[in-house]
């Protein structure tokens, strides 16, 4: 678990995708060698209102549990790296980025809508292939982090994302005014959330998202995991 949130304002996420990859190259390897149909693709969708203009995704106001940042605040900003639409000159050709003409290049427009997908009331994702740590989480995960004070405070912090942990008991979410619910609340006990880790791998495994090995690696490290 992450103790230190570096230039970024936030503890960087934990949630791990190399599972779900692994399972994918076999799903891969079986469709090219046997033919054997891949599990259906899984991606949120502006069809189900699952992709959405950033202002729109639903993000919680969340707080820091006590003592783990200077920044209590969780605030959800909609920021994004923007992406403009250049005029290099009359004869540029993108296709090998020759007959530059105009340097530097005129901004044209912004070239792309930009929709980032809908969360839940814990600030996680709702679509994709929701890893063990999505289905039973211990906070909540983004994709996305702020710079810290004397680091461009405010600014993306590039290709990090962050992890909000969850109060352990009602008490001390109360105290920190969180709106989810605690780990006790969820899971009652560590029994209960090993038992909750066990239930989300053997789905997954099921639904050829998971590696039969890599579920036994998951559920013996919630084994390790402390539920108040």
């Amino acid at each position: 678990m992450p103790t230190s949130t570096g230039i970024c304002e936030y503890l960087p996420d934990v949630n791990p995708y190399v599972y779900q990859q692994r399972a994918l190259l076999i799903d891969l390897q079986e469709w090219v060698a046997n033919g054997t149909t891949p599990p259906p693709s899984r991606y949120a969708r502006v069809s189900d209102k699952t992709l959405l203009p950033p202002n729109a995704v639903g993000f919680p106001n969340l707080i820091f549990p006590t003592g783990i940042s200077a920044y209590p605040l969780v605030e959800f900003t909609g920021l994004y790296n923007t992406r403009n639409l250049l005029f290099w000159g009359p004869r540029f050709h993108p296709e090998d980025e020759s007959g530059i003409t105009r340097e530097p290049p005129v901004v044209e427009d912004l070239a792309y809508n930009i929709l980032e997908p809908a969360v839940d009331s814990d600030g996680n994702d709702i679509d994709g292939v929701r890893s063990t740590t999505l289905q039973v989480p211990l906070g909540s995960y983004m994709g996305w982090n702020y710079r810290a004070a004397d680091y461009g405070e405010g600014d993306l912090c590039d290709l990090t994302g962050s992890f909000i942990p969850f109060a352990g008991t009602f008490a001390q979410r109360q105290a920190n005014s969180d709106p989810r619910p605690s780990l006790h609340e969820r899971y009652t006990n560590s029994a209960g959330y090993v038992a909750a880790v066990t239930s989300a791998a053997n789905n997954l495994v099921n639904e050829r998202f998971l590696l039969p090995n890599d579920a036994t690696s998951i559920i013996n490290n919630a084994n390790s995991v402390t539920i108040p």
